[in-house]
Protein backbone atom coordinates (compact mmCIF):
# COMPACT_ATOMS: atom_id res chain seq x y z
CA UNK A 1 0.00 0.00 0.00
CA UNK A 2 2.51 2.73 0.91
CA UNK A 3 4.40 2.01 -2.46
CA UNK A 4 1.46 2.74 -3.91
CA UNK A 5 1.21 5.79 -2.52
CA UNK A 6 4.72 6.62 -2.69
CA UNK A 7 5.16 6.56 -6.11
CA UNK A 8 6.32 9.55 -8.07
CA UNK A 9 4.96 9.97 -11.69
CA UNK A 10 7.03 13.00 -12.32
CA UNK A 11 10.56 11.13 -11.28
CA UNK A 12 10.18 8.86 -14.51
CA UNK A 13 9.81 11.59 -16.89
CA UNK A 14 12.77 13.76 -15.44
CA UNK A 15 12.16 17.51 -17.06
CA UNK A 16 8.55 17.20 -17.75
CA UNK A 17 6.27 20.47 -16.81
CA UNK A 18 3.23 18.19 -16.38
CA UNK A 19 1.75 14.87 -16.48
CA UNK A 20 -1.32 14.70 -18.03
CA UNK A 21 -2.52 11.46 -16.23
CA UNK A 22 -2.03 8.28 -14.04
CA UNK A 23 -2.87 4.40 -14.58
CA UNK A 24 -3.35 1.90 -12.29
CA UNK A 25 -4.04 -1.62 -14.19
CA UNK A 26 -5.26 -4.42 -13.46
CA UNK A 27 -4.57 -8.07 -14.27
CA UNK A 28 -8.10 -9.78 -14.59
CA UNK A 29 -7.07 -13.34 -15.52
CA UNK A 30 -8.15 -14.79 -12.52
CA UNK A 31 -10.90 -11.98 -11.45
CA UNK A 32 -14.04 -14.01 -11.27
CA UNK A 33 -16.36 -11.36 -10.11
CA UNK A 34 -17.04 -7.37 -9.35
CA UNK A 35 -16.29 -8.67 -5.95
CA UNK A 36 -12.68 -9.53 -6.85
CA UNK A 37 -12.11 -6.53 -8.72
CA UNK A 38 -12.88 -4.60 -5.79
CA UNK A 39 -10.23 -6.60 -3.48
CA UNK A 40 -8.21 -6.00 -5.87
CA UNK A 41 -8.49 -2.27 -7.02
CA UNK A 42 -9.27 -1.31 -3.38
CA UNK A 43 -7.56 0.92 -1.59
CA UNK A 44 -4.82 0.85 -4.28
CA UNK A 45 -6.80 3.18 -6.00
CA UNK A 46 -7.45 5.85 -3.67
CA UNK A 47 -3.60 5.65 -3.31
CA UNK A 48 -2.90 6.10 -6.63
CA UNK A 49 -5.79 8.57 -7.57
CA UNK A 50 -3.45 10.96 -4.88
CA UNK A 51 -1.01 10.64 -6.26
CA UNK A 52 -2.45 11.61 -9.73
CA UNK A 53 -3.71 14.28 -8.13
CA UNK A 54 -1.47 15.83 -5.67
CA UNK A 55 2.13 17.04 -5.76
CA UNK A 56 4.28 15.00 -4.52
CA UNK A 57 5.65 17.72 -1.93
CA UNK A 58 2.23 18.17 -0.08
CA UNK A 59 1.55 14.61 0.10
CA UNK A 60 2.36 12.52 3.65
CA UNK A 61 1.78 9.32 4.44
CA UNK A 62 0.91 9.59 7.62
CA UNK A 63 -2.06 11.64 7.30
CA UNK A 64 -3.13 9.68 3.61
CA UNK A 65 -2.93 6.17 6.04
CA UNK A 66 -5.06 8.06 8.50
CA UNK A 67 -7.55 9.69 5.81
CA UNK A 68 -7.61 6.53 4.13
CA UNK A 69 -8.68 4.54 7.52
CA UNK A 70 -11.39 6.41 8.14
CA UNK A 71 -13.02 5.27 4.98
CA UNK A 72 -13.17 1.83 6.07
CA UNK A 73 -16.83 2.58 7.69
CA UNK A 74 -18.43 4.27 4.30
CA UNK A 75 -16.76 1.34 2.43
CA UNK A 76 -18.64 -1.03 4.51
CA UNK A 77 -21.83 0.59 4.46
CA UNK A 78 -21.31 0.37 0.66
CA UNK A 79 -20.71 -3.62 0.87
CA UNK A 80 -17.52 -2.54 -1.16
CA UNK A 81 -14.89 -5.82 -0.63
CA UNK A 82 -11.76 -3.72 0.39
CA UNK A 83 -8.48 -5.02 1.21
CA UNK A 84 -7.37 -4.21 4.83
CA UNK A 85 -4.31 -3.46 4.53
CA UNK A 86 -2.26 -4.01 7.44
CA UNK A 87 -0.65 -0.83 7.27
CA UNK A 88 -3.32 1.20 7.65
CA UNK A 89 -5.16 2.46 10.57
CA UNK A 90 -8.47 1.53 9.77
CA UNK A 91 -11.44 2.74 12.05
Amino acid sequence: MKASYDWDPAALVPGARAILGVEAPLWSETVANMRDVEFLAMPRIAAIAEVGWSPQDTRGWEDFSARLGAQAPRWTALGINFYRAPEIPWK
